[in-house]
């Protein structure tokens, strides 16, 4: 079972997927805001995926209007001026 993670954006709940050949249960706390880890595949995350409740997570996103570019820190001469 691959899990992909999503930011989860609707009201607190909980879920009991089953999930895999076996049927095993996947326990899922949902809270707002929160990353959550869910088998894309499943129903149940196709279902909250078309309500918008969930978003893909990236795990650094960046600040409104900054580009990829890498920040860098000054020298350490730069400090000592």
């Amino acid at each position: 079972m691959k899990l992909t993670t999503y930011r989860y954006a609707g009201p607190p709940s909980c879920a009991s997927l089953r999930v895999g050949k076996t049927g095993e249960r996947l326990e899922v706390l949902l809270h707002p805001g929160q990353p959550v880890s869910m088998p894309a595949d499943h129903e149940y995350t196709r279902v909250l995926l078309a309500l918008k409740h969930l978003q893909p997570f990236h795990a650094n996103p960046l600040p409104a209007g900054s580009s990829a570019k890498a920040i860098q820190a000054p020298s350490i001469s730069a400090l000592k001026e």
